[in-house]
């Protein structure tokens, strides 16, 4: 499963990968709870940014997939390739195996696919120009097919993986995809935590988690759900039993995955990256988000003083005025003009003359077209709020509970 939107653990057996160089980048680390033990992580930093966790589909097993498209395998899930010594145009974000385990398909956020071992190639959305990043992938039961999901909820088959719907329009952003157990439809994770299900999947009852979702993950016979929030915590659904979740004050969860029977599961942990850009000076002190209205930019902080991230953003000249606020209100989805606009991952911060001021993606039309682009970032473009790019707002989102200091820089 997608390790995104994850803790010490004992090694059993590991069968690394050869490797880049040891670079600067964190790592990552696995739980097992129920039947499905711990197999082994990276005991090095990696170069990028661990992005998923998938389970062998028959054994015990899985895979470790980087940013760079680099796999590192445990118990009996086997090396078949990687993208880790090519120059990739976006990032790796996922790994979905075949039927029998045998090969594997990678996927980046173009919707561009990579094939290794019996894994065929059934077609892509590299060359399209897509309203919104892809996000997740799924291969059909028989393993001559698969989906591709968006972040805006659009949907792509191909071979033998059918479309049954989309939640594009839901107003709400999609994480990930699991596929039916026949393949005659599919369920998809909003990042609220909301499931939907399309064709022959069973349907759930969901209600939104406050710290929104990371992943998910169906029972082997697609009645049930487990499905993993930002902060460990494992909420199930249907058939689905609780068997421990994943708790760690220093890394973050990111990813599910289930033992073949569905008698266990593993959950993957990994801390953001550093940058190795500073926060700036008289910025405050611990975990904070602080943004420096006339450099439009923010910097993610952790309490030792560590940037893990910064991005350029678009606000509005002199708003909000300098000063400490809090993070007191967060929608997934959020809406402006009249429902005209659509304003993924808010997290509202101060209050304006009449409205919540808050960061969140570019701003979408009802056909799924940004008001802005990316390449505009760093220039005054908004009335108020403070717009950042689709993939990056996700990670503030995810940094930032309520309650998170924003420091506001002149």
């Amino acid at each position: 499963m997608r390790l995104l939107s994850t803790v010490a653990v004992v090694a059993l057996l590991t069968v690394a990968l050869p490797a880049a160089p040891a670079a600067a980048g964190p790592s990552v680390a696995v739980q097992g709870f129920g039947s499905a033990a711990a197999l082994g992580h990276p005991d090095f930093a990696l170069n990028g940014t661990a992005v998923d966790l998938t389970a062998h589909p028959t054994r015990p097993g899985y895979w470790i997939l980087g940013d760079d498209g680099g796999v590192f395998t445990y118990g009996t899930a086997a090396f078949h390739g990687s993208t880790g010594n090519r120059a990739l145009n976006r990032p790796v974000l996922g790994l979905a195996p075949t039927p029998d385990g045998d090969g594997y398909w990678l996927v980046a956020s173009d919707g561009g696919i990579f094939t290794f071992g019996g894994a065929r190639f059934f077609g892509s959305t590299g060359a399209l120009s897509l309203a919104a990043p892809i996000v997740g992938m799924a291969a059909s039961p028989s393993g001559n097919g698969y989906w591709l999901v968006a972040l805006d909820g659009g949907v792509f088959g191909f071979g033998d993986a059918g479309f049954y719907g989309s939640a594009a329009g839901a107003g709400v952003p999609i994480i990930a995809i699991e596929p039916s157990r026949s393949g005659r439809g599919y369920v998809l994770l909003g990042a609220d935590g909301s499931l939907r299900s399309y064709g022959d999947a069973s349907q759930f009852t969901t209600s939104a988690l406050p710290q929104g979702a990371t992943d998910f993950v169906l029972t082997p016979s697609g009645a049930g759900a487990w499905v993993l929030g930002a902060d460990g915590a494992v909420h199930t659904y249907g058939d689905a039993p609780f068997l421990g979740a994943a708790t760690n004050d220093m890394l973050s969860a990111r990813a599910i995955a289930r033992a073949a029977d569905g008698s266990g599961y593993w959950i993957a942990l990994a801390p953001a990256a550093a940058t190795g850009s500073p926060a700036p000076p008289d910025s405050g002190v611990g975990r904070r988000v602080v943004y420096s209205n006339s450099q439009q930019r923010v910097w993610l902080v952790e309490a030792n003083g560590t940037v893990v991230h910064s991005f350029l953003v678009s606000g509005r000249r002199g708003v909000p005025n300098p000063g400490t606020y809090q993070v007191f209100s967060k929608s997934a989805m959020s809406s402006a003009h009249g429902g005209d606009l659509r304003l993924p991952y808010m997290t509202r911060f101060a209050h304006g003359r009449s409205l919540a001021i808050g960061f969140h993606g570019i701003p979408r039309r009802g056909d799924g077209s940004p008001i802005q682009s990316d390449s505009e970032l760093g220039q005054f473009r908004s009335a108020g709020c403070v717009r950042m790019n689709q993939t990056e707002v996700k990670i503030l989102w995810d940094f930032a509970p309520v309650g998170t200091a924003v420091v506001v820089l002149a």
